[in-house]
């Protein structure tokens, strides 16, 4: 089964039976949501206001203001949500709707997860026996009241993954970066994204080798259906923003060292004139990786060398060979 890479993108969770708080306050659960079946796109969810056989009353998706797979807000009182009992049109889904493949029932719908931006849906959650199985929206061919159909290729049921709510498999994936003694002093610099199986990893590691280690560390990680790796090392934002600043004519011939921690990149050394150190300041902020920059760069007109070693004492350094 070959699914298109998923891009990062806030989302909806809309799982049935889920808590609905009205802005005034407790509404109800959730058991409907109302699809565009051509566009793929949510446009209304039903919600349920009293126990066993209490109404169902239909919010518009706009009027939805966060949506977790535990509880859904919404920015109306339950008064003016007690004014629309008219079904929107479109496919009705409920916990209730079969997913069917190759023309048979695969299982039941439990959860639908949307892009918060358009209402498109992203991935599905299916329960398959006495599993819960997540797969991408793409597999879907056609969404139709009371049942979706889906497309799983080749795909075996052994081959689908068993879904893990984000937080969890959030911290899976923290804990085993943390197992790794090597990595563990790199968690501070390290932000994980979890959403329905998919992991990105933002912000910064030292190196390539610690970059590739994270990566290894959460191999055949159970949950993990795709890994999104986009770390930025120091060394390659040192790299960068030294390349920055021998380009531009402000600070070309400036003596400057760039020492990179954690995304934090401190510029050192002396420079001739406060022009240039402001200058180094705005061209290394610049860079679109770089997290902060510390200008610790000191203004002296005959300066002439620019500190090798990373000082810890905020003292410059001494040249190798100068001493």
């Amino acid at each position: 089964m070959q699914t298109a890479a998923t891009e990062f993108a806030e989302v909806f969770k809309f799982r049935f039976d889920a808590k609905i708080e009205a802005s005034d306050g407790d509404a109800g659960k959730l058991v409907r949501v109302i699809a565009n079946g051509q566009q793929r796109v949510v446009t209304d969810i039903g919600v349920q206001v009293g126990l066993l056989f209490g109404k169902t009353y239909y919010v518009p998706i706009d009027l939805v203001s966060t949506a977790t797979a535990d509880i859904i807000t919404v920015s109306v009182p339950l008064e003016e949500m007690e004014k629309s009992i008219t079904k929107p049109e479109g496919a009705e889904l409920s916990r209730s709707t079969g997913i069917m493949v190759a023309s048979k029932r695969f299982g039941e719908l439990r959860q639908l997860t949307i892009h918060k931006g358009t209402g498109r849906l992203r991935h599905l959650v299916i329960e398959h026996g006495s599993r819960e199985l997540v797969v991408s929206a793409s597999v879907v061919t056609s969404v139709a009241s009371r049942q979706i159909s889906a497309d799983l290729g080749s795909a075996s049921v052994s081959q689908l993954t068993v879904y893990r709510p984000d937080e969890q498999l959030r911290q899976a994936v923290y804990d085993a970066i943390f197992d790794y003694p090597r990595l563990r002093v790199e968690l501070n610099g390290i932000t994980i994204h979890a959403i329905d199986g998919v992991v990105w990893l933002r912000g910064y590691v030292s190196n390539d080798l610690n970059r590739r280690m994270v990566e290894d560390q959460l191999q055949n990680m159970p949950g993990l259906t795709e890994l999104h790796n986009e770390l930025v090392t120091d060394t390659q934002l040192a790299a960068d923003v030294a390349m920055a600043l021998s380009h531009d004519p402000r600070t070309a011939k400036e003596h400057i060292g760039v020492y990179p921690r954690l995304g934090e990149v401190h510029l050192r050394g002396r420079v001739t004139t406060s022009d240039a150190r402001q200058a180094a300041g705005a061209i290394a902020s610049s860079s679109t990786s770089v997290k902060e920059v510390v200008n610790e760069l000191l203004i002296d007109p005959s300066a002439e060398v620019v500190p090798v070693l990373a000082g810890i004492t905020n003292e410059e350094d001494k040249v190798p060979g100068s001493y």
